[in-house]
């Protein structure tokens, strides 16, 4: 995808993409049901530890599925293409699907978490001391109301900094909003490593890491379509099944080198980044009821969540993790502790 930018403000891209029909997209769903060999196309930001070791050591192929990763790069496009059925499946933040389902009406479910954790950070141009000095710059964002803009809006608001006295503009992933600062088109923007590494390599200043305001963030979990997971159930639960056994190989101790060194060559991190990465695998990939009731009070606490508000429960389906793994669910988190009843 080529490289884009667009000026858009915090309610036009919610109001945008109530426009663009996401509601009606997944109350019909155009996907059909699969049957047979499988061919499963998964979206994501990056390739987990889990997911290489499934298709090196060829879990997918033994539940039947030919899985192919696509890389996507500007959020709101990505999420457009979830609600209309375009892809079935998703690893990903969970916070991108609670924005969309909260926000948008799309009825998106959670079965899975593969990683948690959080190393964004927030760099700026080499000029700016101190996040004070961000008051009315422009920031690199994607897709302004989730993900690592919600930590940008977390890490603004604690310091006294709402986003009327800033501006962000939605350009892309961590590797195009890295061009972006580069080439001195914003003046900061929230980056993971590596990307973050190499913006501090040519003079970024590091203002804020997000693990220091959010912790137990569920960075990448497995989400699509409610109606897709359930009308091919068999297929999401051997997904699932998969993702648990590779989980459970690369954490074995004798496997953690063999996992670091895929990870420094498929995803071309750094070795500290790559241990990084491997210390936020999940064991079995099991859902977290607790961290996505966090997430869900985070939303509340910034206003993008408004009532009436649902129990956690009403935004994951642990079936599918308990009919791959033989295991019970984990307790139930219930309503977040700053709900409001409707």
């Amino acid at each position: 995808m080529a490289y884009r930018r667009s000026s858009i403000s915090r309610r036009a891209t919610i109001v945008g993409a109530a426009a663009a029909g996401l509601l009606k997209a997944s109350s019909a769903l155009a996907a059909p049901a699969v049957v047979g060999k499988t061919k499963l196309t998964v979206t994501g930001f990056y390739r987990t530890p889990a997911f290489h070791i499934a298709q090196r050591r060829g879990l997918f192929a033994r539940e039947g599925l030919d899985v192919e990763f696509l890389l996507v790069r500007l959020a709101p496009d990505y999420n457009k293409g979830l609600a209309q059925g375009r892809w079935p499946l998703t690893m990903s933040s969970a916070d991108t699907m609670l924005a969309r389902t909260t926000q948008d009406g799309v009825d998106f479910v959670l079965f899975l978490e593969a990683e948690e954790g959080l190393d964004v950070q927030l760099i700026a141009q080499p000029k700016y001391k101190s996040l004070r000095d961000l008051r009315g710059r422009l920031f690199a964002a994607d897709p302004v109301d989730s993900n690592y803009d919600l930590v940008r809006n977390k890490i603004m608001r604690d310091n006294g900094i709402p986003e009327s006295e800033y501006r962000y503009e939605v350009i892309g992933n961590s590797r195009i909003r890295l061009a972006a600062f580069l080439e001195g088109k914003v003046d900061a923007a929230m980056l993971q490593r590596p990307f973050s590494d190499r913006a501090i390599a040519k003079g970024g200043v590091l203002l804020a890491r997000g693990s220091d305001y959010i912790p137990n963030w569920p960075i990448c979990c497995g989400w699509g379509l409610r109606k897709w997971a359930e009308a091919n159930r068999s297929v999401v639960v051997g997904f699932t099944r998969a993702m648990a056994s590779a989980a459970d190989w690369l954490l074995m101790p004798e496997n953690k080198e063999d996992t670091i060194q895929i990870l420094i060559k498929e995803e071309k991190l750094t070795r500290a980044w790559a241990e990084s990465n491997y210390s936020y695998v999940v064991p079995k990939c099991m859902l977290r009821p607790e961290s996505i009731r966090k997430d869900l009070e985070l939303r509340i606490e910034l206003g993008y969540y408004r009532p009436p508000h649902r129990p956690t429960e009403a935004f994951y389906d642990m079936s599918y993790w308990s009919e791959a793994t033989g295991l019970p669910a984990p307790p139930p988190a219930g309503l977040p502790r700053n709900a409001v009843a409707g």
